[in-house]
């Protein structure tokens, strides 16, 4: 009974070893922070500790578990960015775990799951990504579970993994809940009763969200909402289909095709061995992973490539391990899928170590240096992380430029009041330590139609907002965009000075003409309001 124990515990040991691994390692290479696209959920889970909730009090592109993780972890932790990263850092661990876990149901080999979580580790997602990796490496998961004995407490589980993933963006619930139902009816014996099941699961699970968004706007503002930003973002950055050959970066863009090549491989390998015994067990192990990466890889795959290739490593991790798994098992083309494999692997695995800059973030981690070294970086990481203003911590130049705004802020405005932000400024309300203006944290190109904008004009006029902030390259885009909210600010708002960035760009500073001005700032000789 010992010995059955002990086989039973030491993969959860593994587990927990990949998943210190993955959380040693990302919260280490936190050196420089945290980027500003990132601040889209940093700032958004402060403005829930403000008391506001996306939808109802502000505008929500549909990430609301994104934002509530966020300003879950500043509560835990208190408001600085050592909350985001220990959020961060143990998302990638559970990814780490979760990935482990399911290549090893999928495949039977540790030795796999172990290569499969350090390849996704090595890819180095960015720090926001981390729902594209945790999300999709616990469904996966709960894709096997179900497999290896299907009844309506694992399909509860299931579902409940892909309302999560929904929770986070709602496209990751769409991608999953596809691969989810095709688990169901490829390797459930009562397909159709299961389906059912688990479609009433996850409507009964993701049915108070959608009640609470009718309830504040309406689902048909909301999904139209979603669509804007999604078309914007798509328009800004299309997929792409690079050359290889003559590429300044030939293995980034040769990864583009490896991620395609893995699901449409395994796909074919299934689809060559219908006549086996075990045909349909293999189509429901493999099919699902091999849909959901092609869905993530067309999706996921946009410029700039060297950002966007990490996200799509979880499908791909776990449908090359199976791969390399049926490569090596006893067969008579074995000579020739084994080479095959080691090759393909090769050049994946250099392509991954380029698009994730591993060696370079290693040797940020401060993983390069003295063993004894490792427990000081935890403490100078713990410190940058906890400091409000650390000049190489901070994501952009004019987010330093603003740390003299910041402090008349502190002096000059109430602890209640808010800023209006123009632009692509999403850090600068987390920095201020005020909530941001209007329902929206930032004034650019994603929410500017008739209905989001009125929800905007409503919520200025009736809030205190002393101060606004307009980058002069946004100029032209805000009045055009904008056109009850930007004549709204010109009317009611004065330019106290232009901060200067660079020789093309420099920042609105505006005050209120609505807010009484108690006096004047002795530093700046701007008005203070209290």
């Amino acid at each position: 009974m010992r010995a059955a124990r002990s086989d039973d515990r030491w993969p959860l040991l593994v587990y927990a070893l990949l998943f210190a691994i993955a959380a040693i390692f990302r919260f280490l290479a936190l050196k420089n922070g945290f980027v500003n696209d990132h601040f889209v959920y940093i700032t958004g889970g402060r403005q829930i500790l403000f008391g506001e909730w996306p939808t109802r009090d502000w505008i929500d592109p549909g990430l609301p578990l994104m934002f509530a993780a966020s300003a879950f972890a500043q509560k835990l932790f208190g408001p600085t960015l050592f909350a985001e990263g220990m959020l961060v850092s143990c998302a990638f661990g559970l990814a780490a775990a979760f990935t482990a876990a399911a290549v090893r149901q999928l495949t039977g080999s540790m030795a796999l799951a172990i290569l499969a979580t350090l390849v996704e580790i090595a890819v180095f997602p960015r720090t926001y990504s981390y729902p594209k990796i945790v999300a999709y490496g616990c469904a996966f998961w709960t894709y096997g579970w179900y497999l290896k004995r299907p009844d309506r407490i694992r399909l509860s589980v299931m579902a409940a993994a892909v309302v999560v993933a929904f929770l986070f963006r709602h496209d990751h619930g769409l991608f999953l809940g596809i691969g989810g139902a095709l688990t169901i009816l490829l390797g459930s014996p009562r397909a159709r009763a299961d389906l059912l099941t688990f479609a009433g699961f996850t409507a009964a699970l993701v049915l108070p969200y959608l009640l609470f968004v009718q309830m504040h706007g309406g689902l048909l503002t909301y999904f139209r909402t979603g669509v804007e930003f999604s078309q914007r973002e798509a328009a800004r950055q299309w997929h792409v289909w690079p050359r290889v050959f003559g590429d300044e970066r030939p293995l980034q863009s040769a990864m583009v095709y490896e991620l395609y090549a893995l699901p449409l491989i395994a796909l074919a390998v299934v689809a060559a061995s219908w006549t086996r015994a075990d045909w349909k067990a293999t189509a429901a192990w493999v099919g699902p992973l091999a849909v959901v990466a092609l869905l993530v890889d067309f999706n996921f795959i946009r410029d700039p490539l060297l950002t966007r290739l990490a996200d799509a490593i979880v499908p791909a991790v776990l449908v090359g391990s199976w791969l390399l798994a049926r490569a090596f098992s006893p067969s008579r083309l074995r000579m020739v899928t084994v080479p095959f494999a080691l090759m393909f692997f090769v050049l994946m695995g250099a392509s991954v170590l380029t698009v994730g800059s591993t060696w370079d973030e290693i040797d940020r981690a401060g993983l390069l240096g003295h063993r004894q070294d490792v427990p000081k970086r935890f403490a100078e990481r713990t410190t940058d992380l906890r400091t409000r203003f650390v000049d190489y911590q901070m994501p952009t130049p004019v987010s330093r430029l603003l740390i003299p705004f910041f402090h008349y802020v502190d002096r000059c405005t109430r602890p209640d009041d808010r800023l209006f932000v123009g632009g692509f400024l999403v850090e600068v309300p987390f920095y201020a330590e005020r909530a941001f203006a209007g329902g929206q944290e930032y004034f650019g190109a994603y929410f500017s139609s008739a209905a989001n904008e009125r929800f905007a004009f409503d919520r200025l006029q009736r809030q205190r907002v002393p101060l606004a902030l307009l980058p002069s390259e946004y100029d032209e885009e805000f009045d055009k965009r904008f056109t009850l909210v930007a004549p709204y600010v010109h009317a009611h708002y004065t330019l106290v000075t232009d901060l200067a960035v660079d020789a093309e760009q420099t920042i609105h500073i505006l005050v209120s003409r609505d807010v009484p001005a108690a006096a004047r700032d002795p530093e700046t000789g701007w008005p203070c309001f209290r």
